[in-house]
């Protein structure tokens, strides 16, 4: 077989200019690649989401007014699950508010307190409600112009359970009875004004404390919910690192074309010889011709026929073709023949690119064949 560094030469010379131009673009190509992932990274904008808190809790307590045989009178009861309307009517308590955030904040924040009563009934399924009649008392209200986050606001309130119940029996009475439940609920209103995380916000949000009787008690459930979240969007500048394509593909691309564009540049493509080419079609020929040749060993008597030479084994197997018969190829040597009417048609291939005088040598074999047929019957 022919090997590749010939083949390689003969791809090369007749396709330089062509091989040559697509290697200086793969080249160009890993360049740019190169350049773009190392020296230019790409500058972009991403939209940054970051979360923000507002937590509210109330705390609460009562003051021992009368005498009694249980607490000592003066006494301050705290958190406890219920106050006595009797011992206790004042109710004192305080709303704490405060807000998180994940980079930076600065708020103004305004708090209002207010009692809310109302009758209510439920409607339907779910939250859904009725509200017959409500009435909203104010109890105080503060604002505190800077609020940085984990700073804690404090708002305390302070209001009679005695007179609140009071109210809400006359209020009864007044109206005949009433469809609902009449409830009662501290209620806290935070307004937050200002930058969270860079932007502007201006947020409202409500916590309330439930307040229930029952005979001559009062009981104080802490609100739910506590905590109310949000998020801020906006935009940062972001470097984005080229990946693998650009960082690694784009330098090996540039490598690689450059270190066969001096190979070929720097390699011998001069002209092949008359031989090489022969060889190159020689090799060709017998893989497109291959079902057409039998390997058969001829009697010495064929080798007394006048014999013609032909120029490849394309034209040999042409003209077997075209004169109905096959060709011969010797086992021993790669010689190829075609017996038609009275002649031996011969192609004597050259084996290598440095056997220039083959051709030579057949041509003496074939005089001496011609003087003393006994050596030619010998091979």
């Amino acid at each position: 077989m022919v090997d590749w560094q010939l083949r390689l030469r003969a791809v090369l010379e007749t396709q330089f200019a062509i091989i040559l131009g697509a290697l200086i673009v793969l080249a160009l190509l890993g360049g740019w690649m190169t350049y773009t992932a190392f020296a230019t990274p790409e500058s972009t904008t991403e939209q940054q989401v970051t979360a923000w808190e507002v937590t509210g809790n109330f705390s609460h307590s009562a003051t021992v007014e009368t005498e009694n045989s249980l607490y000592e009178q003066g006494s301050t009861l705290t958190d406890r699950p219920a106050y006595f309307l009797r011992l206790s009517p004042e109710l004192d308590g305080t709303f704490h508010t405060s807000y998180d955030v994940r980079v930076s904040g600065d708020l103004s924040q305004t708090v209002s307190l207010s009692l809310i009563m109302r009758n209510v009934e439920q409607s339907g399924q779910g939250d859904e409600q009725t509200v017959y009649w409500q009435r909203t008392e104010q109890l105080t209200s503060e604002t505190v112009d800077t609020v940085d986050p984990g700073e804690r606001v404090s708002v305390p309130f302070s209001r009679n359970m005695s007179a609140v119940e009071a109210e809400r029996e006359r209020i009864r009475t007044e109206l005949g009875g009433s469809p609902g439940d009449t409830e009662v609920r501290i209620r806290a209103t935070v307004r937050s004004q200002g930058t969270v995380n860079g932007e502007t916000v201006n947020e409202t949000d409500t916590f309330t404390l439930p307040v229930t009787f029952d005979g001559g008690s009062y009981s104080v459930r802490e609100s739910t919910p506590t905590v109310e979240s949000y998020e801020t969007t906006r935009s940062v500048a972001a470097t984005r690192n080229a990946g693998p394509i650009r960082s690694v593909g784009g330098p090996l691309l540039l490598l690689v074309s450059l270190g066969l564009i001096g190979t070929i540049t720097l390699s011998d493509r001069g002209q092949l010889s008359e031989a090489e080419r022969a060889l190159l079609a020689y090799e060709d020929d017998r893989e497109t011709f291959d079902e057409w040749i039998s390997t058969i060993k001829l009697p010495d008597e064929a080798f007394d026929l006048p014999q013609a030479e032909a120029d490849s084994l394309g034209e040999l197997v042409d003209f077997a073709i075209d004169t109905d018969n096959s060709v011969i190829k010797d086992p021993n040597e790669q010689v190829y023949y075609v017996r038609h009417d009275g002649y031996l048609y011969v192609y004597r291939p050259t084996t290598d690119a440095t056997s220039a005088n083959r051709k030579a040598i057949d041509s003496d074999r074939s005089e001496t064949a011609a003087a003393d047929p006994s050596e030619t019957s010998g091979e």
